[in-house]
């Protein structure tokens, strides 16, 4: 049982740390430094919110994208800027040096040509259905409400009922064992102090 709870909290742990630091480099990047998309590596990861590209991606699907990228072909899902300055992640019908032709495979009709230099990146692989997750994270009362639960569940399954830290018996005797050394030490000082050998 107690491995389970140590496992546990483990888990907990890690999911928490990975979604504050993942918000927080999120945010600096877009907000801060003005970025419109935040990279790891040359890695970004994106929240699909139109059923474009169902079947192969649907809505609320994290997709990852290469943005370092440089060969494109036919047929490669890519993510681009539209007219507007959106993200937009197609499929590329047809492409020569300096334009595109690109079309969602639910749509029926072609989008408009686009330049290459509109290009973000090349499609690497999703994760269904975390988009949704994911974005009820970025809202910072979502995220402090998490937090404070995942610790509270730390907290609750490391304690005993009276509140007292949970002490496997390894932790109990290394304890002991490092009362008893600051002991000797302790008394070797006060026999050395009244002079006794």
């Amino acid at each position: 049982m107690k491995i389970v709870k140590k496992l546990l909290i483990i888990i907990v742990t890690v999911v928490l740390c990975f979604l504050l630091i993942f918000n927080v480099y999120n945010f600096v990047s877009i907000k801060i430094l003005n970025k419109d998309l935040a990279t790891f590596g040359g890695f970004a990861i994106l929240e699909v919110v139109s059923g474009s590209m169902e079947p192969t991606i649907h809505v609320g699907d994290l997709i990852v994208i290469d943005t370092k990228e440089n060969n494109y072909q036919e047929n490669d899902i890519v993510t681009f800027y539209d007219v507007d300055n959106a993200f937009v992640t197609h499929r590329i019908i047809s492409i020569n040096g300096k334009e595109m032709i690109t079309k969602g495979d639910n749509n029926n009709t072609l989008d408009e040509p686009t330049k290459t230099d509109k290009l973000v990146g090349k499609y690497i692989f999703k994760i269904s259905g975390v988009g949704k997750l994911l974005s009820a994270f970025k809202s910072p009362f979502v995220m402090i409400m998490f937090l404070v639960i995942g610790l509270l569940f730390c907290y609750l399954v490391s304690t005993d009922k009276n509140g007292n830290p949970i002490i496997t018996q390894e932790e109990l005797d290394l304890q002991e064992f490092k009362d008893y050394k600051k002991f000797i030490k302790y008394k070797k000082k006060m026999e050395k102090k009244k002079g006794i050998r």
